[in-house]
């Protein structure tokens, strides 16, 4: 599986025309190999918003960017309502059915960074979290929690934490 994280920065009187655009990629629920999508405005900074998007594998992940994310950006507009753009990719092992179980009803996102020559990495994918890596072999670590609040970080370093925006959910049609 392949996970793509985007950082966006959006000055506030940008803010609802980054959410509209951020909505057209509802189109991804029809493209061979997405998973799902979900994004939202992080906890402690008003001005970043979080999109972390879900791909059966790079594969098809790179079949979308070359054939089919250039419409939807462009139709979307969404390079006009954002003052920078930061893209990461991580890959794991988890199936799409899992991730949409995991992330179908909550409603904040926490990850953790987690370096694995500082720290070893004991611990294991459950219904609580989701394991990923990037180039680095650092180690993303996927919390997600329905309480009000953040709970503590128990692991790694909290990279960030976000409610998540209705609307900016995706999931593919047939999940």
């Amino acid at each position: 599986m392949l996970v793509k994280r985007i950082v966006c920065t959006v000055e506030a009187h940008q803010r609802e025309s980054f959410h509209m655009a951020q909505m057209e990629w509802a189109a991804l629920r029809t493209v061979e190999g997405f998973i799902a999508q979900l994004g939202g405005w992080d906890t402690s900074d008003a001005s970043i918003a979080y999109i972390y998007s879900f791909w059966e594998n790079r594969d098809r992940y790179e079949n979308f960017m070359e054939n089919i994310h250039d419409d939807i950006f462009g139709h979307s507009n969404q390079s006009a309502t954002y003052t920078s753009i930061k893209v990461e990719l991580f890959e794991g092992e988890a199936s799409g059915t899992a991730v949409n179980e995991r992330l179908r009803d909550c409603s904040l996102i926490r990850t953790s960074i987690i370096e694995r020559e500082k720290q070893p990495l004991n611990i294991k994918q459950s219904d609580e979290t989701l394991l990923f890596s990037d180039s680095t072999g650092r180690t993303r670590l996927f919390m997600h929690s329905e309480t009000n609040g953040i709970p503590p970080c128990t692991v790694g370093e909290t990279k960030e934490a976000f409610m998540i925006t209705e609307d900016w959910i995706v999931h593919r049609n047939d999940m």
